[in-house]
């Protein structure tokens, strides 16, 4: 059954082939029974949607999902409710951009995160880069008041990361690296540092570029693997568990790191996601008998569990604060969004080498 609404034309903001996004209208009149129809407030830039924008990913994905409406992670406010619906409109809600079938064996095992058939924002289904859209109220869950929104808006990252240690079962007196200085990186060792308690001289945190790098000196030990080779050695044979988090091209260097990091026995959890195929060492792997576990998106306790971590822990809240971009952007057109992902760019553009989740406002006029 659907509501019935007055009739909305909300904007769609989609990237139409690589480095171009065109506008187009989508008419909303009704909300179906367990929906709300949201209106987008702020959401932050990922990595994997700049695949989308550069044209880096593969051929037949680019041309099986384009046009496309990008950003999966963000805030939207409620401005109706359907049928059987809870939430009043002004609320302001986290979506969780996946949506899974319920039905396959993933899903039957309590592994949303892992469904075959999911609709996932700004992958196989459209994302927050519009003005207005419909989705499941039990999709969202609600920001507490107080919670700035733009800290709220990385709550879908934050999950990424509980997932991934979730899947590290770390242990106590454990040493630790997380290997990737982007913002997952720093989101994921400011992580284990609340969650886990691991102490500074035992958290390693390893990238190339020093301003992003310093950011986490006051609950990691920073280590540029290219200008401290030596400090990198160091370590070689004694880390329990490296979560790699680089991915993309970085990854041939990575994976070997996190080969040649790890003592015997230990755990390498792997998020970043690889452009083609990557070269192993396999005989390290065998003859340190190490083990390898990819870790993908997140279920709905770990957005719950980022929600309240940012609420009750105000030093995890703060260190989440300094990844934000101090560019603002607002987005009224398609060439503002546009705008926006050039200045994202961590390969190209100026965030490069400052540090910060680039985040763009959606207008409210």
């Amino acid at each position: 059954m659907y509501l019935k609404i007055p009739e909305i034309i909300a904007k769609e903001y989609c990237l139409v082939k690589p480095f171009m996004f065109a506008e187009r209208e989508r008419v909303i009149d009704s909300v179906p029974d367990g929906h709300l129809l949201l209106k987008p407030v702020v959401a932050g830039i990922c990595g994997s949607e700049m695949l989308y924008f550069k044209g880096q990913k593969e051929k037949e994905k680019l041309e099986k999902r384009l046009p496309l409406c990008l950003l999966h992670e963000g805030i939207a406010e409620v401005v109706t409710a359907g049928s059987g619906a809870n939430l009043n409109p002004g609320v302001s809600v986290v979506v969780n951009p996946l949506v899974p079938c319920g039905k396959c064996v993933a899903c039957k095992n309590l592994q949303e995160n892992l469904c075959y058939n999911s609709r996932y924002m700004a992958a196989t289904a459209d994302g927050l880069a519009r003005t207005f859209f419909v989705y499941p109220e039990c999709r969202v869950i609600p920001v507490s008041s107080g919670l700035e929104m733009e800290v709220a808006a990385l709550t879908e990252p934050i999950s990424v990361a509980l997932n991934a240690i979730e899947s590290a079962n770390i242990k106590k007196g454990e040493r630790i690296a997380v290997i990737g200085d982007g913002t997952i990186g720093f989101l994921l060792a400011a992580a284990v540092s609340s969650v886990t308690m691991v102490p500074p001289e035992d958290l390693f945190f390893v990238g190339v570029i020093d301003s992003k790098l310093t950011l986490a000196k006051d609950f990691v030990t920073p280590l540029n693997s290219v200008n401290e080779p030596q400090k990198l050695e160091s370590l070689y044979d004694k880390v329990d568990v490296v979560f790699e988090v680089a991915g993309g091209s970085a990854h041939r260097i990575t994976i070997a790191q996190s080969i040649r990091l790890l003592r015997p026995g230990g755990k390498c959890v792997m998020l970043g996601i690889s452009l083609g195929e990557v070269p192993v060492a396999l005989t390290y792997i065998v003859n340190k008998a190490l083990t390898f576990q990819g870790s993908t998106r997140s279920k709905m306790e770990h957005y719950i569990e980022g929600l309240e971590l940012l609420r009750k822990d105000s030093f995890f809240k703060s260190r989440v604060k300094r990844v934000i971009s101090n560019r603002r952007f607002v987005v009224r057109s398609a060439a503002d969004l546009e705008k926006a992902f050039r200045y994202a760019d961590t390969e190209d553009g100026e965030a490069r080498i400052k540090p910060g989740r680039v985040l763009v406002w959606f207008s409210s006029e």
